[in-house]
């Protein structure tokens, strides 16, 4: 067994042989499936929107008890990043079930389910989501919606300051200290 600095493990096929692993809910694809699929109609605009809504959607599944597949959320230059995500949304995009359209790296692309994507999505969450969980998590989704891209970012950083460690901006989001002035 070998681990990288994300803390993945890797085994040869030798190594595996018979060892038992760890049993989770939902894999990277399927929550990533599961948050578009919650509004499938609405595109999730920008890279980074993506990165901070699954990130922020991952502790929902955290408070609602689902076990996952761990997206290796590191600090990086716009606050929590996973590698994985990223590779995951190349792989929706090559497999024809999200779409890109806008201009790469702005605000204004936008990544949405092709109807492909939209039946994988309903069939993942009508099989691995409990129904009582459901209508929360498509209020999550509408929120995440209504940020913008500083206002996410704005979020992230004041509820998990230890993502902006590395971040290129973190200092337009200066922290404020609310208290009695003088006067």
């Amino acid at each position: 067994m070998r681990e990288l600095p994300d803390k993945t493990r890797y085994y040869t096929l030798d190594e595996a042989e018979g060892k038992e692993f760890e049993k989770v809910d939902l894999f990277i694809s399927d929550v990533v499936l599961i948050l578009f699929g919650l509004s499938p109609d609405k595109p999730i605009y920008s890279r980074i929107k993506y990165q901070k809504g699954l990130f922020l959607f991952y502790k929902e599944l955290d408070k609602k008890g689902y076990t996952y597949e761990d997206p290796h959320f590191i600090p990086y230059s716009y606050g929590p990043y996973s590698f994985l995500l990223t590779q995951e949304l190349d792989n929706l995009v090559w497999s024809n079930f999200i779409k890109v359209e806008g201009q790469y790296g702005k605000e204004t692309e936008a990544f949405s389910l092709t109807e492909k994507g939209k039946r994988e999505a309903q069939a993942i969450i009508e099989e691995k989501i409990r129904r009582k969980d459901l209508e929360d998590f498509k209020l999550f989704r509408r929120s995440i919606d209504q940020y913008t891209v500083k206002g996410i970012l704005r979020y992230v950083y004041a509820n998990y300051p230890q993502y902006k460690e590395r971040s290129k901006i973190k200092d337009k989001f200066k922290e404020i200290k609310w208290g009695r002035g003088k006067g």
